[in-house]
Parts: C-alpha cells; structure tokens; sequence
C-alpha cells in the first residue's frame, strides 16, 4: 500500500504482484494491516491508504471508489465518550473515523473498540476528498470534523508524543502534508499550522545525533523531507539528502526503524524494505538529480 501510495502513476505501471499484495488484504470494501486469516479486522488507515493508492493508480474505478468511500464514512464516531479530559488523546470525536468499524460485519474477527489516531485520520480523509465528497452524503460533516480533529492533535502539541499507532511524530506531519499537498483548497489553514511544527520539529532534530546512530532517525530523516517537499519548504533540504545518503548501508538499504507500533502496546513494526522505500522517495526528486544518487540495492530477486 505504501509502495503505491510513494510512487507516483507517472514513474510506470505498477507491478502485478504489487496490486495483487494489497487485494489480499481486502474484505469487501475494507482493507486489512495483516494478510493472513487472524481475529484483526479491517480498519480504516489501511482501507484509506489502499483505496488511494489503488484508485490514483488505475485499478479502482471510481464508481468503486465512492462506493468503498461510503462504506468509509459510516467508520465516523457518532457521539462522544465521557472522559475526565475532552482533550485527552483518547477521547472520542463525533464526525471522526475511527480507527475501527463497529458494525461487526466482518466474520471471525474481534472488535477492537471505539478509538482514534491522527495519522488514520490524515489517510481516511486523503481517499474521502478523492470520491469527489460533495456528491456523498454525510461527507462533509466527516470533513469538517476531521480537520477539526488534525488541527487540534497539531496545534495542542499532541503530535509530539506520537499517536497510538505511529511512535514518531514525524509520521504525523507526513500523512497531515501528503492530505494538504493534494487538496490544498480545502487544507489550507492547517497547511500553515504544519509549516510552524515541521520547523519546530526540525529545529528539534538538528540539537539530536547523526541519523545514522539512532532508532528511528533514517526513517524520520526521509518522512521530514517528504513532508518539507509536500509544503514546498526547500531550504536545508540539498542538506538533509546528503545525511540521509550518507546512512545508506554498503548493500543499497537503510536500516529497520520503527514505524508502526500495536497500539499503546510496546510491540513495534518495520523493516529495512520499508525505511529504504521512504528514503528512496526523499531522495528520487527531480531537484536531487545532482546532489545524491542512491547505491542500487543488491537485494536477491524474491525482495
């Protein structure tokens, strides 16, 4: 899912195989994080992520798209959770999605209670705008409580904690710029709060160690890039892509970072395949050409 939503539909038709990966984590209309048959149901990140991804490289229609988008839509929270502190990081937002459905549609599998993340928001919101919302009920009201929500998570300075399923703060600002990057009418005024935090964000990293030395810090590296380019923020970046090349590993990859964790669950996930896909990205722009050249990976063929 990753891989498509990264690389966009100019750079080639996407491998067969690629496709193929992403509708095996399919139910209906929902996507799942695991493939194989478990008690996890679908939810909602992935199905965003995948119905982009999916659509923005051909191989979803969009009739199709607006009926999974719907389907989407009825992810939202209709009322609030009591909560000693409305603000709290799980307090639950009506008009949000949810990281989860609750109509237990989905067989065999457990439900995982009503909660939130940004970051799922960012990508549920990203395939919402893209089925053309005016013509779908409910759509708006989803909308605008949702940017209500990722100004909030921002602007309160939550972000800096991670949400419940990405530890890194930097995950967050990626997904809320990839969201204002392609639909900047309608994300305009939280593009300004993302311009003040990423350099907050990057003012912090620049008093850390070397991103080669760190947990984490490649792959925070490449998604502050990402998110610089998504705000046309281009100072520092010829920088930045000299240290990230310099944390390329002798076979052509960057080290495993975490990048997904199992809720408030200290149990994380990540991969080189999947550091090595977010600092490709950063560092294949066409302003790049000239400044770094990433080593060709030397992976065996099954990878």
């Amino acid at each position: 899912m990753l891989t498509l939503t990264l690389f966009p539909p100019s750079w080639g038709r996407p491998a067969s195989a690629l496709v193929r990966q992403v509708e095996a984590a399919r139910w209906e209309s929902r996507y799942r994080f695991f493939t194989d048959a478990n008690s996890f149901p679908a939810d909602t990140d992935c199905t965003g992520l995948a119905l982009s991804a999916l659509h923005e490289h051909g191989r979803l229609s969009s009739a199709d798209l607006k009926v999974s988008v719907h389907d989407l839509l009825r992810s939202a929270a209709e009322c609030s959770l009591p909560r000693r502190d409305s603000r709290a990081d799980d307090a639950l937002h009506p008009g949000v999605p949810m990281v989860y459905w609750e109509d237990g549609r989905e067989p065999r599998t457990l439900n995982r209670g009503r909660k939130h993340d940004a970051v799922a928001c960012a990508n549920a919101l990203y395939a919402i705008h893209l089925a053309d919302p005016q013509t779908l009920t409910g759509a708006q009201t989803v909308i605008s409580a949702s940017m209500r929500y990722l100004t909030d998570h921002l602007t309160s300075r939550r972000y800096l904690d991670g949400t419940r399923y990405y530890p890194s703060p930097d995950a967050f600002l990626y997904a809320a710029s990839r969201l204002c990057a392609r639909f900047p009418s309608s994300t305009h005024a939280l593009t300004g709060h993302l311009r003040r935090a990423w350099q907050e964000r990057e003012e912090y990293a620049d008093t850390q160690a070397a991103p080669e030395s760190g947990p984490g810090m490649p792959l925070d590296l490449a998604l502050r890039m990402l998110t610089a380019g998504n705000l046309a923020l281009t100072t520092g970046q010829d920088q930045r892509r000299r240290l990230l090349a310099r944390a390329q590993r002798p076979d052509g990859s960057w080290a495993a970072c975490p990048y997904y964790r199992m809720g408030r669950f200290p149990v994380f996930f990540g991969s080189s395949y999947l550091t090595t896909l977010f600092c490709l990205r950063a560092l294949t722009t066409p302003e790049s050409a000239t400044v770094t050249r990433p080593r060709q990976a030397q992976w065996n063929g099954d990878r």
